[in-house]
């Protein structure tokens, strides 16, 4: 059952990708007003993704925090952010890139080799840090995304060109907004994970800080965001230089999760 959801959730956001694609090259005056279809097979797309992450990233209940489960849950996380800023926000057409990655992280999740790690753990507390964590992902991850596109932007208007994705990016001070709005956001959700994290080491290893790779990454990762906001609220950092430290901010966040998971789960090391 799980795999109809999965084969249903990447021909819909094949299908959203392509209709933008499609929008993308036609000149303004094709474009029809209100919501395009891309948007309505995106949700379509998300809630099959959501039933897919139900049924494979979860065993009574309880969530499987190997690999492929964590890339599937995260994407799902990720793609409904997205969505959910879309309908306050005109930047639908950046599906075009949210789109394809979510569906490389599905087909990811399916070529990798499946291990159940369950989290035995009762404690519904426990299991919320799990998803603070997974959210404060998301939201860094996306962040990105605008920051790139934002720097793409910021280039193509210095340079005056006008290629057509230039033309579907929403206006420079739009993407600004969104971006800070979604670091402000991730470093919230990143400050409780390690927060929350530190309280559960005490508790349960009686240590607040178990010094390992992902928790120092981590940590390293908090350390550029709070330099990255600190600079923008003291001297408006923004564009490359703006870009280049939530990139190295995403970077630490990245290798401490996914790229510790991965050599882990290569290694089988527990």
């Amino acid at each position: 059952m799980s795999q109809i959801f999965l084969a249903l959730a990447v021909l819909l956001y094949c299908v959203a990708t392509v209709l933008i694609a499609r929008q993308l090259r036609s000149t303004p005056s094709q474009h029809k007003g209100g919501i395009p279809k891309s948007f309505y097979l995106a949700f379509a797309g998300a809630a099959a993704h959501g039933v897919y992450t139900a049924l494979s990233s979860f065993v009574d209940l309880r969530l499987n925090l190997s690999l492929s489960s964590m890339v599937v849950v995260v994407s799902f996380i990720t793609v409904v952010i997205f969505l959910l800023a879309a309908t306050r926000m005109q930047i639908r057409k950046l599906g075009i890139l949210v789109y394809p990655m979510t569906l490389a992280s599905l087909l990811f999740s399916l070529f990798w080799p499946e291990s159940n790690k369950i989290n035995q753990a009762a404690s519904s507390l426990l299991s919320a840090h799990i998803l603070v964590s997974l959210c404060a992902y998301a939201f860094i991850a996306i962040a990105l995304i605008q920051a790139l596109l934002h720097w793409y932007q910021e280039r193509q208007i210095r340079a005056r060109t006008q290629p057509a994705m230039l033309a579907a990016l929403p206006p420079l001070q739009t993407m600004e907004q969104l971006w800070f709005r979604l670091i402000l956001l991730g470093f919230s959700c990143l400050t409780l994970t390690l927060v929350s994290g530190a309280l559960f080491s005490q508790s349960i290893f009686g240590h607040a800080f178990m010094f390992q790779h992902h928790t120092i990454l981590a940590i390293l990762g908090w350390i550029v965001f709070i330099v990255l906001i600190f600079k923008r609220l003291k001297s408006g950092l923004r564009g490359g230089n703006a870009a280049l430290w939530t990139f190295i901010g995403f970077a630490f966040i990245q290798l401490g999760y996914f790229g510790t998971k991965i050599v882990s789960e290569s290694l089988h090391i527990s």
